[in-house]
């Protein structure tokens, strides 16, 4: 029976136009400043960066370790808060999590670091048990199943207990589907239909309040 419902954030609660905006034009703008060159030239060169480390690997989501790499003296609150108007729900985000919160508990399990989730989700939180940031409390990324059962065993519960519902097929479906945990795969773009895909956040609160899921 499932007792814990948990969400990814970027992409399911809110959309990614705030972390966009931080990565790709708050920083690359703060490196043309400090190297001296223009900011499409500093966009490639920092996006080029990114991309050599890539998704899998925990320095992708570490703020202080890009800030470091390229130089640039700026505390990490004061970047956050640069582009705090981006910060956007989507529509039905507040509706569901209400309504989910009277009968589960909620929590929030993102790639994203911890400065990135409890900014985001600033004014949420008393929907949620717990938010967490799983590159900062297990180390490791939703690209294994153990971070699923690290997850688990964080909250004291079994894995069958759990559903998880998130935009990314691998990290957010395939990934806890192996580690034992039901879940939902959110396709926002309509791209696909099937028991476990829903649309947007309204339909998988009716797939998790009606549906037994396995």
């Amino acid at each position: 029976m499932i007792k814990i419902v948990s969400f990814d954030m970027d992409g399911t609660l809110v959309t990614s136009r705030y972390v966009e905006r931080v990565w790709l034009e708050g920083v690359p703008s703060l490196y043309a400043r400090r190297h001296g060159i223009g900011l499409e030239e500093a966009q490639k060169l920092v996006y080029d960066e990114y991309m050599s480390v890539g998704t899998r690997d925990l320095r992708w989501y570490d703020l202080s370790h890009w800030l470091e790499r390229f130089e640039i003296d700026i505390l990490h609150h004061d970047l956050l808060e640069m582009f705090r108007g981006d910060v956007e729900l989507y529509p039905e985000t507040e509706e569901v999590l209400a309504l989910l919160s009277k009968k589960f508990d909620l929590v929030v399990a993102s790639n994203g670091a911890t400065e990135f989730v409890e900014f985001e989700l600033d004014g949420l939180r008393h929907h949620f048990r717990e938010i967490l940031s799983v590159t900062s409390v297990f180390k490791k990324v939703k690209d294994y199943p153990e971070t699923f059962i690290d997850l688990c065993d964080y909250l004291g519960a079994e894995p069958g207990e759990v559903v998880h519902i998130g935009d990314h097929r691998y990290f957010d479906y395939e990934v806890p589907k192996e580690a034992g945990l039901a879940a939902l795969y959110l396709d926002r773009e309509r791209m696909e239909s099937g028991p476990h895909v829903v649309h947007d956040l309204r339909e998988a609160a009716e797939r998790v309040m009606g549906i037994e899921l396995s």
